[in-house]
């Protein structure tokens, strides 16, 4: 195969991406006086996916050098080269996008070359690009960088003494930005330990935000109406919902500045305040917290609108099947058939067929429809850890349901051995499936000896039991039987 580097780049060029490149190593200063344009046209034969056998360095060199015995020097300088040129191709294309990076490298240009007036004009129009996403991931940064080029304007100018405010506001925009960071980092590390059973032995920025009396600097912000002082508190908040996860009043607060604030935040960064939101009313539904479901249903709604509506980016797997497990989990089963067929095509597309399969399991299972799930179940392929926590959990629940006592033997014993075998899961992950297993085998055995105090026994656990996985499915189960 042909320069694997120069290819695998080629692959991610949209048609009319692949058009402009050609424009684009058409100029010297780019080519070097080199003509590049016919290894790129026979390369290009084989787009889009540049996949066939054929494309090899012996066959490109034939078709641009037929007869003549083949030099692998040669057409490995020009793949080299052309691989160079696609690289500067991507920084121009990324430059137009980004209209504050380009301005501000023609700012930083301006000052070096003293023009003062030339710099403080990609100023403004930094300020401008700024402002019109909205608060992003990086809006405090940018801002940031901002003031301080005003203040090297004003340093060219000799006007020192105008310099106060945008110290001022350089601080502030300073703090503002660390506290983003902080509060992504801190999120990230909660995320991971849950879900990946990572560990952080030590952790600076807990022990760093810990320190620092924030409510006391928010007061002072709205005292002084500080225009950012909801943003301020949103950041705050959104860390102590990690810290602090049992005060429910860090979850409330932040909704509320969300939703007063969220036509002020481009549409990634709305992404972020949501799946933020999220995380928190995941883990509390998984505690029995029935309220936050509701929440979380209205927040994967907003998601889907703000982040898959009417394009082509690519929903994560396991965001889908979260989506649909909590709907289940509050009856939405009206919605979940639209919302599987529609959705599933979002996936990557290796994904949306296993994804979808067992998605329906999962549909399958709340509406009693057994044959059906263990169909569903067939064409779901592994792709992590999880899709094996999934498919056991449906595959115990199915021959429960379906008082098919000796496969659920089996498949209890089988998913006793996979959790104590498998490292990836957090601790709180196995001890808890563990104790689901163990209760699932107990009710089993009462229900084959018909012992109704035995049921009653583990029904009363249960009901104390609210981290316990399936808890509620169980619960449910045992009114079942009284009926």
């Amino acid at each position: 195969m042909i320069n694997s580097k120069l290819i695998n780049i080629l692959r991610t060029f949209s048609k009319n991406e692949l058009k402009e490149f050609e424009k684009f190593i058409g100029s010297p200063y780019y080519n070097k006086g080199r003509n590049y344009l016919p290894l790129l046209t026979q390369i290009n034969k084989f787009s889009p996916k540049f996949e066939d056998e054929t494309l090899t360095h012996e066959y490109v060199y034939s078709l641009l050098y037929p007869g003549k015995k083949f030099n692998k020097q040669i057409i490995w300088n020009m793949t080299s080269s052309l691989q160079q040129m696609a690289e500067e191709f991507l920084i121009s294309t990324s430059l137009t996008k980004n209209k504050f990076i380009k301005n501000r490298l023609l700012a930083d240009e301006f000052l070096n070359r003293r023009l003062a007036s030339y710099q403080l004009k990609k100023l403004d129009e930094m300020e401008k690009a700024i402002e019109k996403t909205g608060i992003s991931e990086d809006y405090f940064k940018n801002k940031n960088e901002l003031e301080s080029g005003r203040m090297m304007y004003h340093f060219l100018k000799d006007t020192q003494h105008l310099l106060s405010k945008h110290i001022v506001k350089k601080g502030e925009y300073a703090i503002m930005n660390m506290l983003r960071q902080l509060s992504s980092v801190i999120n990230d590390i909660n995320a991971n330990a849950f879900m990946f059973n990572a560990k952080f032995d030590v952790n600076i920025p807990f022990s760093f935000i810990s320190a620092i009396d924030m409510e006391s600097v928010i007061r002072y912000a709205r005292d002084n109406n500080y225009e950012d002082s909801d943003i301020m508190e949103m950041l705050y908040c959104s860390i102590m919902t990690v810290i602090k996860g049992k005060e429910e009043k860090y979850f409330l607060r932040l909704k509320e500045l969300f939703e007063l604030n969220i036509e002020r935040f481009s549409d990634n960064e709305k992404l972020s305040w949501i799946t933020t939101l999220s995380n928190y009313c995941t883990l509390r539904g998984n505690e029995g917290e029935k309220k936050y479901r509701e929440y979380l249903f209205d927040l994967n709604n907003l998601e889907l609108k703000v982040g898959y509506s009417g394009n082509s980016k690519h929903l994560s797997k396991i965001l889908f099947i979260q989506i649909l497990r909590n709907a289940l989990s509050i009856n939405k089963t009206e919605w979940a058939p639209d919302y599987i067929n529609e959705y599933s095509q979002r996936l990557r597309s290796s994904y949306q067929k296993p994804m979808k399969a067992l998605a329906l399991a999962y549909l399958n299972l709340k509406l009693k429809k057994h044959s059906l799930v263990i169909e569903n179940l067939k064409d779901v392929k592994f792709i992590d850890i999880r899709d094996k926590m999934y498919v056991k959990s449906l595959y115990l629940r199915t021959y429960f349901e379906t008082r098919e006592f000796e496969l659920l033997m089996y498949q209890v014993d089988s998913a006793k051995h996979f959790i104590s075998s498998t490292v990836s899961l957090s601790e709180k992950t196995r001890v808890n499936f563990l104790r689901f297993l163990n209760f699932l085998t107990n009710l089993t055995n009462a229900i084959e000896k018909n012992d109704s105090a035995e049921i009653e026994i583990i029904r009363k656990k249960l009901t104390v039991d609210p981290e316990l996985p399936f808890g509620e499915w169980l619960l449910l189960k045992i009114e079942e039987l009284k009926k």
